[in-house]
């Protein structure tokens, strides 16, 4: 009811109250986005653009700069007069026509405003250089000023955005590169809250090791991302937003300043973010495209973009700030337009809000049929795939569980579903386990004394060296075996009497590739991060026949240089068998991850290792006695080989760059011709 209350009040401002602004154009203009398996896909229109307005109830925006609504629907737009350099903060109400001008008498610039569970109203006043704590007739409570700190620095008091929370404590973003100052409700500087740390790159790296003392100096003077806006949700905990991060310019802050979202989708030019009535988050970057988020950083909607002639509904020039009311009415000023864009939720976005609070309340089962509506509009929505999971997990429909935590790439739930699938199996089949386990043990005793096991796979002895009398590849691939229980006496046998031929180590090479490929195909949807559909087979190529031609290539060389004894046919087919501890547990880990949930992920981790360990050891004594190096000699050369690698692929790409680069200037110059004759 409350609801329909507000959509009828906002109608009623659109034809009356407001100045309207009339758009040339008109209907929607803009594509709605959510993710589906790590990828954007559309989805149905999730906001309508409502209406768009330069004055609220007579009253000129003038350039508004930031909105914020409190819980009564009470909206305050904090403006500046840039003829006059004056500023104030606009507040009406969406369920009356009130509308009243606070602080028009001493704002200069205020560009944040925010207002308390008490109705007290926080300005930052960027031109003032002074933030305010006003009570709700506007009258000034407290101010905050530049503190007398060394932990303040030397920056200038310039406060952009403001926020407090429910102890009181007030934060102020001032200089964003440093955080968010933090004071108490009486003008205390506390220090930084939220800094933004810098994570070293390949390239910082490199130069702290190869530039001097003073160029390190000037290096280390970077400043980490700067905060470009910030809000605070119900439960009292700030969120920020980051402009130049990728993946982390979304951020829910614990009191100790640390990140609980993890990564979410984003874009780098993260203008300003609000926190709406269920937790969902909404951003809204510097291009115009508007972000919702559910509370745990999902996300649920991406739409708008820029439109600089401002004709088209929906669309920003320069969007300064977002708030969201109780009805999840989206509410987004135009710093360059002067405006104000009201955008009201589809019954397609209202099926989600409305699935999503029994969600996020527990009421997985009542969630059921919402969610199952939403995926009737769009079977690609990932959350309500999730959020059907959970109510086919709740009803013990374990089964079906899996299934929509599969589509929606659950990994978690998955995994607690499947325990549950697992146990049922177990329990319903474990007098057939028990028996076969016993047989086998009693098998296995019996044996230590009769030793008729030999007997029972003597056939299959017979048969394997049976069949590698007859076909030399087939015993030189098996030679494999033998490799790897004495490299040093193979690697003399490779060496002196060629037991092993190109043909044979290529074949194996081409096998281990096709375990690889079953692999990367069919590993357990627990542990497998792939997306099966975006598998480039080439790319996988390049990933298992590269790094080996290039290293033998490069071994070669350097083995020539180095005096090593190794021929290239040596280096090529014994770094074939080296690798092959790695290769042989990929088909145990593809069977064994079928039956294993997240509970026993130490014993993919345990494979894992000692395969990568086995391989790397044999790598080891493949260069060493291949060469006939000594154990420093062998590092040496590995080193070196890996070092030229390196250069080899630098190389390439440069070539390919130059290549790339006249390829171009040959066109232009045919075309230059034709056009001209």
């Amino acid at each position: 009811m409350k609801k329909l209350w507000i959509s009828l009040i906002l109608l009623v401002i659109v034809g009356c109250s407001f100045g309207v602004t009339t758009k040339a154009e008109s209907g929607v203009r803009y594509d709605t986005f959510t993710i589906s398996n790590g990828e954007f896909v559309p989805t149905q229109t999730a906001y309508m653009a409502l209406t768009s307005q330069t004055e609220v109830y007579g009253e000129s925006l003038d350039r508004p700069n930031d909105i914020f609504i409190d819980d009564d629907n009470n909206v305050y737009i904090a403006s500046t007069n840039i003829e006059t350099s004056t500023g104030k903060i606009i507040k009406f109400s969406l369920e009356d026509q009130n509308v009243e001008v606070i602080g028009g008498d001493f704002l200069v610039n205020p560009t944040g405003v925010y207002v308390d569970e008490d109705a007290n109203i926080y300005v930052a006043d960027r031109g003032g250089g002074i933030a305010y704590k006003l009570a709700e007739n506007g009258d000034v409570l407290q101010t905050y000023t530049k503190p007398v700190s060394p932990l303040f620095g030397n920056d200038e008091f310039q406060p952009k955005k403001i926020v407090s929370d429910s102890r009181g404590n007030v934060y102020i973003l001032n200089n964003g590169s440093r955080g968010l100052a933090q004071y108490t409700n009486d003008n205390e500087f506390l220090g930084y809250f939220g800094t933004n740390s810098i994570t070293p790159s390949l390239r910082t790296i490199l130069q702290f090791f190869f530039f001097t003392d003073e160029q390190r100096e000037n290096l280390y003077q970077l400043s980490p991302p700067e905060i470009s806006n910030v809000a605070i949700d119900n439960r009292g905990l700030i969120h920020t937003v980051t402009l130049g991060e990728e993946s982390t310019g979304v951020k829910r802050l614990n009191i100790n300043g640390e990140n609980l979202l993890g990564e979410v989708f984003n874009l780098e030019d993260l203008q300003d973010v609000y926190v709406g009535p269920i937790g969902n988050i909404y951003t809204i970057t510097k291009s115009g495209y508007i972000f919702e988020y559910d509370i745990e950083g999902n996300l649920l909607f991406a739409f708008g973009g820029q439109d600089e002639s401002n004709q088209i509904a929906g669309l920003f020039n320069v969007p300064s700030a977002i708030a969201v009311d109780d009805s999840y009415n989206i509410y987004v000023l135009d710093g360059s337009s002067n405006e104000l864009q009201i955008f009201t939720p589809t019954g397609f976005a209202d099926l989600v809000h409305y699935a999503l609070t029994l969600y996020q309340d527990g009421k997985y089962i009542d969630s059921r049929d919402p969610w199952l509506e939403v995926l009737k509009m769009n079977d690609m929505f990932d959350l309500a795939h999730k959020g059907l999971g959970n109510a086919y997990y709740s009803l013990g429909e374990y089964d079906l569980a899996m299934e929509e935590y599969a589509k929606a790439r659950d990994q978690e739930g998955y995994s607690d579903a499947f325990w549950e699938v697992r146990n049922a199996y177990l329990i319903d089949n474990v007098g057939v386990i028990l028996l076969f386990f016993f047989a086998f043990l009693i098998a296995y005793v019996i044996n230590l004394k009769l030793h008729f096991f030999k007997y029972l796979f003597s056939p299959v002895t017979k048969g394997v060296n049976f069949v590698r009398k007859k076909s030399r590849i087939v015993d030189e691939i098996l030679f494999m075996f033998s490799y790897l229980k004495n490299p040093s006496e193979s690697t003399y046998l490779i060496k002196r009497e060629n037991r092993v031929g190109y043909l044979s180590a290529t074949i194996l090479l081409l096998i281990f590739f096709s375990f690889y490929i079953i692999y990367i195909y069919n590993f357990g949807f627990l542990f497998n991060n792939r997306i099966i559909a975006n598998i480039n087979i080439l790319e996988e190529i390049l990933k298992v026949f590269l790094p080996i031609f290039l290293f033998v290539f490069a071994n070669y060389l350097i083995g020539s240089i180095r005096e090593g004894e190794g021929r290239f046919k040596d280096i090529y087919i014994t770094t074939i068998y080296a690798v092959s501890p790695y290769f042989l547990i990929l088909p145990i880990l593809t069977i064994i991850s079928q039956g294993l949930t997240y509970n026993e992920t130490f014993i993919i981790s345990l494979i894992e290792f000692l395969g990568i360990g086995l391989a790397i050891v044999y790598f080891f004594f493949m260069v060493k006695e291949t060469h006939f190096y000594t154990v420093k000699e062998t590092i040496v050369s590995i080193f070196i080989s890996f070092f030229t690698m390196v250069i080899m692929l630098l190389g390439t790409f440069i070539v390919y760059i130059l290549l790339n680069e006249l390829f171009k200037l040959i066109v232009d110059l045919i075309m230059e011709v034709y056009y001209r004759v």
